[in-house]
């Protein structure tokens, strides 16, 4: 038999059942627990449970006053750590109070957004490390091959070496990473460490054990180096490990895998900001639209996502242009990185990132591209790059994160 999820949902219409299961995916999880009734049959439920659910989201439609009996009998089912939402229709100040004092964290009125129920569902250490100053930048390729990682990690070196910002970048691509390896880093542990004890807890402890120094600025946590190991990954995990690096971290750089699951989607969820990267080929836009509608369907809202183009201007003939790209994905190209493979080889091959083998192109826009995420501060002496070619806008990301 199946394990309950940690998401349970109350809701009187069958209809809602699609909107709660995408809560539980912007959570992390596959589905919620779906109780069809009221508080009360949701009461009745929870006896049978052997522990109460981590996340309770009740829908009580147009009722008010009269629910708040019931979510008393439901309470008194509820361990002390659970956090409930209500969501409903009624506009009442006193309401809300009545609410408040019982514990349910927060009332939304209808039509609720997801990302707002997610962050309120959050645990409180995954809530607090949002508060701070610290940044998480999650990279994914749209299609496999696009370049996330080379992107992820020179970003990365940025950010830490020419910004001076305490950084870490985590390679999550269990199967095929290659940073640790493209940067001659021996590196016994790492993020497989997470996993070979799953019970442990995640601490500094734990964390430095994985880390590796590359400079003085910047750390990596190196994918495993078992082809076969592809753990099952909780999102709690997840968050566990991003809480304890913001601690120590200015910046959390994350190199995700080209695949859908739920600790994907919790680790972007709780992502300051989304990288895509992408190519401007069919396959490349194919996938960046079901991507994006994806993380829209978990509350990820499109300002905390930038599209970036890779190999821009390749010899070869792109296959669509930008304008057809942002048509289909309904979402403008915000930065274009020049096809510089003489460059990028050379990096490779001394095993040194882009910006160590000497001035580029693409080392500038490296720069230009690391320097949007300082969140208004301008670098002294910041290189103006060559904006005369069409295909290569260079957008200002200063204010990447002031919306979040």
């Amino acid at each position: 038999m199946s394990q309950p999820s940690p998401v349970m949902a109350v809701i009187a219409d069958v209809a809602e059942k699609d909107f709660v299961n995408q809560v539980a995916n912007a959570l992390g999880y596959e589905a919620a627990d779906v109780v069809i009734g009221t508080p009360m049959s949701a009461a009745g439920y929870l006896q049978t449970l052997s522990r109460t659910p981590q996340y309770i989201l009740i829908d009580i439609g147009n009722r008010s006053y009269d629910v708040l009996p019931e979510l008393d009998v439901m309470a008194e089912n509820c361990e002390a750590d659970t956090r409930v939402v209500v969501i409903g229709v009624t506009n009442d100040v006193t309401f809300y109070r009545d609410l408040r004092q019982r514990g349910i964290i927060e009332y939304f009125i209808k039509p609720a957004k997801i990302n707002e129920i997610r962050t309120a569902l959050m645990y409180e250490g995954a809530t607090q490390a949002s508060k701070t100053s610290s940044k998480v930048i999650s990279f994914m390729s749209a299609a496999s091959g696009d370049g996330s990682s080379t992107v992820a990690l020179n970003t990365a070196y940025c950010l830490a070496e020419e910004f001076k910002k305490p950084t870490v970048m985590i390679d999550m691509d269990f199967q095929f990473g290659m940073v640790a390896r493209n940067l001659d880093l021996s590196t016994p542990f790492g993020i497989k460490e997470l996993f070979e004890h799953p019970d442990r807890a995640i601490d500094s402890t734990l964390v430095e054990r994985m880390l590796a120094d590359y400079g003085d600025n910047l750390k990596i946590i190196a994918a495993p180096n078992d082809l076969r190991l592809m753990p099952s990954i909780r999102p709690e995990t997840i968050r566990d490990l991003l809480v304890t690096l913001q601690q120590r971290f200015e910046y959390v750089v994350i190199d995700l895998p080209h695949l859908w699951s739920t600790w994907i989607a919790a680790a972007l969820s709780d992502s300051s900001h989304i990288v895509m990267v992408a190519q401007l080929w069919l396959r490349s836009v194919t996938h960046s639209a079901r991507l994006l509608g994806a993380w829209r369907d978990i509350g990820i809202r499109d300002e905390n996502v930038t599209v970036v183009v890779n190999r821009s201007g390749a010899k070869f003939k792109e296959g669509i242009t930008s304008k057809d790209y942002e048509r289909v994905c309904n979402k403008k190209v915000d930065f274009y990185f020049g096809n510089d493979i003489k460059t990028i080889v050379s990096a490779e091959n001394q095993g040194k990132t882009i910006q160590e083998v000497g001035s580029s192109m693409l080392a500038r826009q490296f720069r230009e591209f690391a320097s949007g995420f300082l969140d208004g501060e301008a670098p002294a002496g910041q290189d103006k790059l060559n904006q005369s070619s069409s295909k290569s806008p260079l957008h200002s990301l200063s204010s990447v994160f002031s919306k979040r």
